[in-house]
């Protein structure tokens, strides 16, 4: 029983390293080490936040249909090209937007499209019933709903780099909305996956806030739900199904507990951050609006920002930590408390020539 609990806290270690090098894919570090905090650097595009037109990053709940998501998402997986070029992939959404081989991806993503058409279709399903858990087994199609997000990913990319900003608008929507439904999971193993979409989706964000002509998301993002990812639900029913296993005795509990606890505890961290990344990102389309109004100039301080709200840090619940450097401004997310150095985040933003 001892080799299960040390399974079990290992399987959420991993899983928490793959969300925080998910997160800092395209990112760089200051050191070769891992104690320092992600680095995005940032040629922003000014951009005023136009009220007339709506942008959402969530399908309008009035517009779903009846159905089980889950079962489009199994169908999704199964059909998955099964000679895709993951690594390949990986290297194009890590490259900056006017590198991206257009042809090539585009030749992938069609490659792919009935299973992502199948994600599309589960987005606007009202339901999301997937399988209970099963002690012993894990989820079923995981690294497949990453495979199936690095490829919404990299459409959008290669939207944003054509100039089809309302389309990419659309893909990252389905993105994030698949993130959610994913994370609605019977266990913190999916979750975690949830949460790793919803990161790497929300990227995309910052490839469109570098792009000419892209329009604003500051209100898609201030709208968007907080947790973005709900991990209480699988905690709660991860513990529920320990409590209730008839095989376990008093001490036995007792010991999975506390390795739960631990690994909880970096679960929440993690979830907690995204929804500080979402604050900082909306911080950085209020600067985007700032520069449009105010003749292509970054604001001294986050206070000069008055026409519209600046997110405050909701780890922290103060203001990002801001700084203007000659032509640079320095927006910091510092870590929460108990978190680790590459919990922060650490934005050098420029103006686009």
């Amino acid at each position: 029983m001892g080799e299960f609990i040390m399974k079990n806290a290992a399987v959420y270690s991993l899983i928490a390293l793959m969300s925080i090098a998910s997160t800092a894919a395209q990112g760089k570090r200051q050191t070769a080490g891992s104690g320092s905090p992600r680095i995005r650097t940032l040629a922003l595009v000014p951009a005023a936040i136009d009220a007339a037109t709506e942008y959402t990053l969530l399908p309008d709940p009035n517009g779903l249909t009846a159905g089980d998501g889950s079962a489009l998402y199994a169908q999704a997986a199964q059909v998955l090209p099964t000679n895709l070029n993951q690594q390949q992939i990986y290297n194009w959404l890590r490259l900056p937007l006017n590198e991206l081989p257009q042809t090539d991806a585009q030749r992938v993503i069609q490659q792919a499209q009935a299973s992502l058409q199948q994600v599309e279709l589960a987005t606007r399903c009202q339901d999301c019933q997937w399988p209970a858990f099963t002690p012993g087994t894990m989820p079923a199609h995981l690294k497949e709903y990453r495979t199936l997000a690095h490829l919404l990913c990299l459409k959008a990319r290669l939207q944003i780099a054509r100039g089809q900003h309302d389309e990419a608008v659309g893909t990252m929507r389905t993105g994030l909305a698949m993130a959610r439904q994913v994370g609605d999971s019977p266990t913190v193993l999916q979750g975690m996956v949830g949460i790793a979409i919803a990161a790497i989706t929300l990227r995309q964000v910052e490839g469109m806030a570098q792009s000419e002509d892209s329009p604003n998301l500051y209100a898609a993002l201030a709208e968007l739900p907080r947790p973005l990812v709900d991990l209480e639900k699988p905690i709660a029913s991860e513990l529920n199904n320990l409590n209730s296993n008839p095989q376990y005795n008093f001490m036995v509990r007792a010991a999975m507990r506390r390795q739960l606890k631990e690994s909880h505890a970096r679960v929440r961290q993690l979830m907690h951050r995204l929804d500080r990344d979402i604050a900082a990102l909306a911080c950085i389309e209020a600067l985007r609006h700032y520069a449009a109004t105010h003749d292509g100039h970054l604001p001294k301080q986050l206070a000069d920002v008055t026409d519209t709200t600046v997110p405050a840090n909701p780890e922290t619940k103060g203001p990002f930590g801001y700084r203007l450097e000659g032509l640079e401004a320095i927006l910091d997310a510092p870590a929460a408390a108990g978190g680790r150095p590459e919990d922060a985040v650490r934005y050098e933003i420029t103006l686009a020539p």
